[in-house]
C-alpha cells in the first residue's frame, strides 16, 4: 500500500490506497447510533453583531428554532466550488452541474447554496462579483447563502499582480510549501508589511460581501475553517503553542468587517474539524464573536463526533462540510463525467433527524479531481437516492423554507 494525498477544499486526508476496490463496496447504510439529546442546550437566536441587519436577525432566529426543536426538519445545502467556478456549465463544480441538474432530477432546490471566496485561487473583485450574481438570485427566492474563506498565505502572495499570479490551492496549505516564516502576530502588527497585505485581502473580500449586503443577502460567513487541524497555514501548526493568536485574528476580522467596513449581513460561523488536534475550546473566539458552530466531518457513517461538546456553546449548530470519506474516488480514465458516487444520500436526513436533532443544516461539498485520474463525488446530485432525499418532508429544501 502506498500513501496518497487527497484534498477537498476544506479537509486534508492522509490515507492509504487499497487494491481491488469495487463501487458496490461503498454503498453506505449507516450504523445505529444513540441520539444526542438536547439536554440543557439552547441555541441563541441573537446575533453576535449588535448591529446585525433585520434579515440576518430573522435568519438566525429561524436557524435557532431548528436547533432548539421548536421547528422541525433540517436544511439541505450544496457547495458549488470556489469563486467564479460557480458559473461553470459542466465539470466538478458550478451551479448548473451540481444544482441545475439536481432540480431537474428531483424537482427541488437546496435551501442553502454556497462557495468559497478563495482556496483554489485568489479571485479578483470582478470574478467575485460574477459569483455573487448567482448567490443574489438564490437569495431573491428566499434561499440562504453560505460563504467560506480559505485565504492564500500572505507570505506567498502579496496580491500585487492577480492577473498573472493568482496562486493555487497549495498556497493555503502547510504541505509542500515553506510556511516556516508564518507568524500570525505579524498580520495584526500595523508596522509589519504582512499586516498591509492582510488588510488588502480583507478589503477585497469586504467589497464582495458589501455587494451582497446591498442586495439584502444574509451570509453564513465561515472564514478560516478547520483551525484545529494542521493543514492550513492559520491552523494549529502555526498557532498550537499559542491558540490565542487564532482568536485574535478572528476577532480583528470581526471588528474590521463590522465596525470599519459596516458589514452587518454576516452570521459568523466557527468551523472546527472535530479531530481534536487541539482543544476546540482553546480556539473558540468567544460567544460575542460567533453565531453558529458548524464543523467539518467526512465519515461513511456520518458520525459527527462529540456533538454534546458543541452544544455547550449554546449556539446554532450546523455542518459546514458533511459527507462520506472522500478518499474513495472513481477512476475517470474514460473521460466521462457521468461516473457517479454510490453514497446513499438519504443517510443525511436519517442521521441528522434521528441522531443529531440539534443540527439545523448541513452543506454537501462539490465534486473534485484528485489530479491522478480519479475524482471524488461528494455532491448530492452525484450520489444515490438524491430524489428521495430532496423529497423527504423532513428535509427543508428551498420550496419548504420559511424564515
Amino acid at each position: 500500500m502506498k500513501p496518497i494525498y487527497v484534498l477537498s477544499s476544506g479537509l486534508f486526508f492522509f490515507m492509504f490506497s487499497l487494491t481491488a476496490c469495487h463501487a458496490a463496496d461503498y454503498i453506505v447504510t449507516g450504523a445505529t447510533v444513540p441520539p444526542v439529546p438536547l439536554g440543557k442546550y439552547h441555541a441563541s437566536g441573537t446575533p453576535c453583531d449588535p448591529k446585525a441587519s433585520r434579515e440576518a436577525t430573522a435568519q438566525l432566529a429561524y436557524l435557532a428554532a431548528l436547533s432548539n426543536g421548536t421547528k422541525e426538519g433540517v436544511l439541505v445545502g450544496q457547495n458549488m466550488g470556489h469563486g467564479s467556478q460557480i458559473l461553470d456549465r459542466a465539470g466538478f463544480a458550478g451551479y448548473e452541474p451540481l444544482i441545475g441538474i439536481l432540480e431537474r432530477q428531483t424537482g427541488e432546490l437546496p435551501a442553502i447554496i454556497g462557495l468559497d471566496y478563495e482556496h483554489d485561487q485568489i479571485f479578483t473583485a470582478a470574478e467575485l462579483s460574477s459569483a455573487n450574481a448567482v448567490l443574489i438570485a438564490h437569495a431573491a427566492k428566499k434561499g440562504m447563502v453560505t460563504i467560506n474563506w480559505a485565504p492564500h498565505s500572505p507570505w506567498l502572495n502579496d496580491e500585487s499582480d492577480l492577473a498573472n499570479k493568482h496562486g493555487t490551492w497549495a498556497d493555503t496549505r502547510t504541505i509542500n510549501k515553506d510556511m516556516s516564516a508564518i507568524d500570525l502576530r505579524l498580520l495584526l502588527d500595523p508596522s509589519s508589511p504582512y499586516s498591509a497585505i492582510w488588510r488588502k485581502k480583507l478589503d477585497r473580500i469586504a467589497t464582495a460581501l458589501q455587494e451582497l449586503q446591498d442586495a439584502h443577502v444574509v451570509v453564513l460567513w465561515r472564514p478560516l475553517q478547520e483551525m484545529d487541524g494542521d493543514w492550513f497555514w492559520w491552523g494549529t501548526r502555526n498557532a498550537k503553542y499559542d491558540p490565542s493568536l487564532y482568536i485574535a485574528l478572528w476577532r480583528d476580522m470581526f471588528h474590521y468587517f463590522t465596525e470599519t467596513k459596516g458589514l452587518h449581513n454576516l452570521l459568523w460561523v466557527f468551523s472546527p474539524t472535530m479531530q481534536k488536534t487541539v482543544s476546540i475550546g482553546k480556539l473558540y473566539p468567544g460567544a460575542e464573536y460567533v453565531d453558529i458552530v458548524a464543523p467539518t466531518t467526512y465519515q461513511d457513517d456520518l458520525i459527527i463526533g462529540d456533538v454534546a461538546l458543541l452544544q455547550q456553546y449554546n449556539k446554532v449548530l450546523g455542518m459546514g462540510e458533511f459527507g462520506s470519506q472522500s478518499w474513495r474516488g472513481w477512476n475517470d480514465s474514460s473521460g466521462s463525467y457521468s461516473l457517479r458516487g454510490t453514497f446513499d444520500d438519504t443517510l443525511f436526513v436519517r442521521r441528522l433527524v434521528n441522531t443529531y436533532p440539534s443540527i439545523a443544516y448541513w452543506v454537501s461539498w462539490h465534486n473534485w479531481s484528485n489530479g491522478d485520474g480519479t475524482s471524488e463525488h461528494q455532491a448530492l446530485v452525484s450520489n444515490k437516492n438524491a430524489s428521495a432525499l430532496m423529497n423527504d418532508e423532513r428535509v427543508i429544501t428551498l420550496s419548504r423554507l420559511s424564515w
